[in-house]
């Protein structure tokens, strides 16, 4: 997985909202971003990070046909297209381009940050970083209605088919990630990792507002491997009492494959506290790879 930095001409704030809307970006140059790949959002003139985005469908020529949702038509010429989905807005305090750089050795200039992109984990964690949620309307909504969360059963019910591709804005991730914290002995689930600016608070069941903020819907786990999770090229299965991990055939990389058929590393001592098995079994429905058949996933290939 590699990480890329895509900038925003001041004159085109809108186009973040623009992209979000449509889940999809549009380029000027070719670039190899694959599927998998974080893109970060930077407008210039100042203004730095907007958001990031998690790669669901790598960057292609553009039909010539293709439907253009920009408001700056006719000033650029696109020739590449790339989809995503789990679209996070950046709401951390400002940070410079100085700085950007001294940690990620990118250009000083972020208009030349994206020909150069980054499989730096040092560097991904502190871009990773910037994106960890502080508490926010929705933590404090979740706070007030935690005593009124849904069952799990209600998590299945909305199950239309972009549901499983694009993965909401993790509102009120403050506080879910840190019940899961404290419920996981702060500890990836699968790989025991403890090193919290990496640790990501995973919803089994897509987030569906504050009611599906329970820990037992939840999972502590290491961003990349968060990244599987949310892509269905990673899941969990309860199995005679413990849960298993299993890795998609199509994850090559030795260090994923090791962890196939292994139990979680670290699971909460408090029982009520563990991933919900029925949670769990409406995740792995999403993993044709295991289940044998063809689930509402998105269509890579269009």
């Amino acid at each position: 997985m590699t990480s890329w930095v895509l900038t925003i001409a001041e004159d085109y704030p809108n186009h973040w909202e623009i992209a979000k809307e449509n889940g999809l970006w549009d380029m000027t140059t070719h670039r190899p971003i694959e599927r998998a790949d974080r893109v970060y959002f930077w407008v210039t003139g100042g203004m730095g990070f907007v958001g990031r985005v998690l790669v669901t469908r790598g960057a292609h020529a553009l039909a010539d046909n293709a439907v253009l949702p920009w408001t700056d038509q006719g000033k650029r010429e696109y020739v590449s297209r790339f989809e995503f989905a789990q679209a996070e807005d950046y709401g951390a305090e400002p940070v410079s381009w100085t700085a950007v750089a001294k940690v990620t050795g990118w250009a000083r200039r972020p208009d030349y940050a994206s020909a150069t992109p980054r499989q730096d984990s040092a560097a991904e964690t502190w871009l990773s970083s910037l994106f960890t949620t502080t508490e926010d309307d929705a933590e404090r909504a979740f706070a007030t209605a935690e005593s009124a969360a849904a069952k799990l059963a209600d998590l299945k019910e909305d199950t239309r088919e972009r549901a499983l591709a694009e993965i909401a804005v993790r509102r009120g991730q403050g506080k879910f990630r840190t019940s899961l914290l404290a419920a996981y002995g702060r500890r990836c689930a699968v790989t025991g990792t403890t090193e919290e600016a990496v640790l990501e608070a995973a919803h089994i069941s897509p987030y569906r507002g504050t009611h599906t903020n329970l820990v037992a819907n939840g999972l502590l786990l290491r961003s990349d491997i968060h990244t599987l999770f949310d892509l269905h090229l990673l899941t969990v299965r309860p199995h005679d009492g413990s849960y298993v991990v299993r890795v998609a055939p199509s994850v090559a990389e030795q260090h994923y494959r090791d962890l196939d058929g292994h139990p979680l590393q670290h699971l909460p001592h408090d029982v009520t506290a563990r991933p919900s098995a029925e949670a769990l079994a409406n995740h792995n429905q999403g993993c044709a790879w295991l289940t044998g058949r063809i689930g509402p996933t998105v269509d890579y290939a269009r």
